[in-house]
C-alpha cells in the first residue's frame, strides 16, 4: 500500500524536514505541503490524501472530511490540553514535532490503515495518570518470561505494525505472528493488543530491543 501524505506546518523548515523524511520510505509520498490550514483544504479536496500532518488545527473538521485514513496532529510539547482538544475534534494521530523518523513512519502508516497512534512521550503521561495497567515491577516480571521473539513482535506491536508487516520484518508466516501474539497476551496477562502495546510504551521495552 502506498500512503499520500499532506503536510500543513507554517515553519519551512518543518515541512522540509518532514517532506525528505517521508519521501526516503518507498511506500510514503508526500502529495503536497502548505503553511495554513485552509490551503491545506483546498490541497485536501484535490489530491483525498491518506494522511494529514497538520499544526494549524483551525480546519480539522473539513480536514478529515477529505482525508481517507485521518488527520494527526502536531505540537512542539504536546500539553494535555492541546490532547485533549485534538482527540475530541477527532485526529487519529499525536506527535511532537521532535518525533524520530522511525516514529513519524509509524504514525503515518498506522492512522493509513485506520488505527490511532500516540507518541510515546504522550502515552507515557497518559500511562501515568491512567492505572489501566499492572505497575510497572510486575509487569517487567512478566515481559521476563517473553522469547526473544516475542519481544521483537510485541515491540512491532507497540508501534503500529499490523501481522502482515510484522512477518514480512521478522522472516515469518502470518499464522506463526498471530500465534506469537496470542502467547503475548497470555503471558503479560493483557486482553488486547492495544493494552500489550501500551504496556511495551510504559516499560520503555521500545527503547531496550528492536
Amino acid at each position: 500500500m502506498h500512503v499520500s501524505v499532506l503536510l500543513i506546518d507554517d515553519e519551512v523548515l518543518v515541512r522540509r524536514g518532514f517532506r525528505h523524511a517521508l519521501e526516503e520510505a518507498a511506500d510514503v509520498v508526500v502529495v503536497g505541503d502548505t503553511a495554513h490550514a485552509a490551503d491545506g483544504v483546498l490541497l485536501a479536496q484535490r489530491h483525498q490524501p491518506h494522511v494529514v500532518l497538520t499544526s494549524d488545527v483551525t480546519e480539522l473538521t473539513r480536514l478529515r472530511a477529505c482525508t481517507a485514513g485521518g488527520v494527526i496532529a502536531l505540537a512542539v510539547e504536546g500539553t494535555d490540553e492541546q490532547l485533549h482538544r485534538v482527540l475530541t475534534d477527532g485526529v487519529r494521530g499525536f506527535l511532537l514535532k521532535r518525533a524520530s523518523h522511525d516514529e513519524l513512519l509509524a504514525a503515518v502508516r498506522a492512522v493509513a490503515r485506520g488505527h490511532a497512534y500516540l507518541c510515546a512521550e504522550v502515552t507515557g503521561r497518559l500511562l501515568d495518570r491512567f492505572e489501566i495497567l499492572p505497575p510497572p515491577e510486575e509487569a517487567d516480571r512478566g515481559l521476563r518470561v517473553l522469547s526473544d521473539r516475542e519481544r521483537q513482535v510485541l515491540v512491532r506491536m507497540a508501534r503500529g505494525r499490523s501481522n502482515d508487516e510484522i512477518a514480512r520484518e521478522l522472516y515469518l508466516t502470518c499464522a506463526t505472528v498471530k500465534s506469537h501474539v496470542s502467547h503475548i497476551l497470555a503471558k503479560l496477562g493483557q486482553p488486547n493488543r492495544m493494552h500489550a502495546a501500551l504496556l511495551a510504551h510504559r516499560l520503555g521495552l521500545l527503547t531496550r530491543t528492536g
